[in-house]
C-alpha cells in the first residue's frame, strides 16, 4: 500500500522540460555549434552542473563555469516566472492526495530557488510536507539516490512504500535505486525516454486520484 507520494518538479508538476528545449535552442548554440534538438534527450533530468560539465565533455564547452551559471539564471527566471504551467490533473490529483490524508513531497535535481519560483508562483508550499533539492544532499544530484531518501526520511516512511512519479530516465534511475515505487509520467516531451525501468506508466495525471495509484502500484 503506498502511504506517501514523491514528485520530481520539472516535466511532472510543470512543464518545464519543454520550456528549457525550447531556450536551449539559443542557448546552447550559441556556446557549442554542434548543439542540436535530438540532444536534449541526453541531458533531461541533470543537474544544472552536471549539465554543464556534459557540454564541456562531449562538446568542448569553453564558457566559464560561473558565467554558465549566471546564464542560466537568467533563463531559470524566464522560463518558472512566465513560462511554465501546472501540468494537467496534477492539482486535482494532490488535492486528492491531501484530502486522504497521503503525504507529499517534492524531490528535485533542481536548486532550491528554482523549486521556490514554482512553489510561490503557484501557490504549492501549503500542499507539501518535504521539499528536498540537490542543495539539501551536499550537491548530489539524480540519478544518484539521495534526494529521494532524504525525501522519504523526511516524511517518516520507508522507501518501499513510497510511489516516486518521474518522467526522465536519470529521475527513474534515482527512484528506483532509493528502493521507491516508480511512476513514470509519459508526455508529449519525452517519447524518447527509456523509462522502461519505471513499475508503472502514466499517461498523465488527468483521471488520477491515489486509489487509481495504489491499486496500479500493487500489481
Amino acid at each position: 500500500m503506498i502511504s506517501a507520494v514523491v514528485f520530481d518538479m520539472d516535466g511532472v508538476i510543470v512543464d518545464s522540460e519543454a520550456q528549457w528545449k525550447a531556450q536551449e535552442e539559443s542557448f546552447f548554440r550559441a556556446a557549442v555549434p554542434a548543439w542540436r534538438a535530438e540532444h536534449h534527450e541526453r541531458i533531461v533530468g541533470l543537474g544544472v552542473e552536471d549539465v554543464y560539465h556534459f557540454l564541456v565533455r562531449e562538446f568542448g564547452l569553453k564558457m566559464p563555469l560561473a558565467d554558465y551559471l549566471a546564464r542560466c539564471e537568467e533563463v531559470a527566471r524566464e522560463v518558472y516566472l512566465h513560462k511554465v504551467v501546472v501540468a494537467d490533473g496534477f492539482r486535482e490529483l494532490l488535492a486528492d492526495l491531501r484530502r486522504r490524508k497521503i503525504p507529499t513531497a517534492i524531490a528535485s535535481s533542481s536548486p532550491r530557488r528554482w523549486i521556490n519560483l514554482v512553489m510561490d508562483r503557484f501557490a504549492l508550499a501549503p500542499h507539501f510536507d518535504a521539499v528536498v533539492s540537490a542543495d539539501d544532499v551536499g550537491g548530489r544530484t539524480k540519478p544518484a539516490p539521495d534526494i529521494y531518501l532524504e525525501a522519504v526520511r523526511r516524511l517518516s516512511r520507508t522507501p518501499a512504500e513510497c510511489l516516486a512519479i518521474e518522467d526522465s530516465a536519470v529521475g527513474v534511475r534515482a527512484a528506483k535505486a532509493a528502493g521507491l515505487i516508480c511512476a513514470a509520467l509519459r508526455t508529449s516531451h519525452n517519447a524518447d525516454q527509456d523509462l522502461r525501468l519505471a513499475d508503472l506508466e502514466l499517461a498523465g495525471f488527468a483521471g488520477q486520484d491515489y486509489p487509481s495509484l495504489d491499486a496500479r502500484a500493487r500489481r
